[in-house]
C-alpha cells in the first residue's frame, strides 16, 4: 500500500498496540493445574490459612462423639468435609492416611489442619506427599489454636 499524508487514527494505532501488548488474555485461576510451574513444595502452613481451617476445626469438633473426646473430629465428619472439595475418594483416603497419626477413627486439630492443607494443595495442581514434613507439623502445633469458650448455665 502507498503511504499517504494523512495520519492514521489514534483508535487503529491502540488496537494493534494492544493486541501485540497482550501477554496474558486470561485471569489466573488459584485452583487451576499449571503444567510449567516449578514452585517448590510449601513446607509449612501459613498464619492465615492455619486460622482459616482452625474455624473449620472450632465448628465441627465433638459431632458424634462422647463429651471426653470433644476436641476431636469424628471421622464421618473429616469424611463430609474433605469430600466437600470434589477431589477423588483415593486422593482423600491418602490424605486420610496421612494425617491420622494415631489411627483412633477421628483427628485433632494438627492433624485436621494439615489434612484441610494437603487438599488446598492437591486443589492447587500439587502432588501429595509421601510423608508430611516436621516442618509442616510445627507450623500448626505451637503456635496456638483458637479457643472456645465454654457457654455455662
Amino acid at each position: 500500500l502507498r503511504t499517504t499524508m494523512r495520519k492514521p487514527r489514534e483508535e487503529e494505532v491502540d488496537e494493534s498496540e494492544k493486541r501485540r501488548g497482550r501477554k496474558n488474555l486470561m485471569k489466573k485461576h488459584p485452583n487451576k493445574h499449571q503444567e510449567g510451574d516449578r514452585k517448590r513444595w510449601c513446607d509449612k502452613v501459613i498464619e492465615r490459612e492455619r486460622k482459616r481451617y482452625e474455624a473449620v476445626w472450632a465448628s465441627n469438633r465433638g459431632i458424634f462423639l462422647e463429651p471426653m473426646n470433644a476436641d476431636r473430629v469424628c471421622n464421618l465428619v473429616v469424611r463430609d468435609i474433605f469430600s466437600r472439595s470434589r477431589l477423588h475418594t483415593d486422593v482423600l483416603e491418602e490424605v486420610y492416611e496421612l494425617v491420622d497419626r494415631k489411627e483412633n477413627g477421628s483427628l485433632v486439630r494438627e492433624e485436621f489442619v494439615v489434612g484441610l492443607w494437603l487438599i488446598d494443595q492437591r486443589l492447587k495442581g500439587r502432588k501429595l506427599p509421601i510423608r508430611v514434613s516436621e516442618s509442616v507439623w510445627r507450623s500448626v502445633g505451637v503456635l496456638g489454636a483458637i479457643k472456645v469458650r465454654k457457654v455455662g448455665r
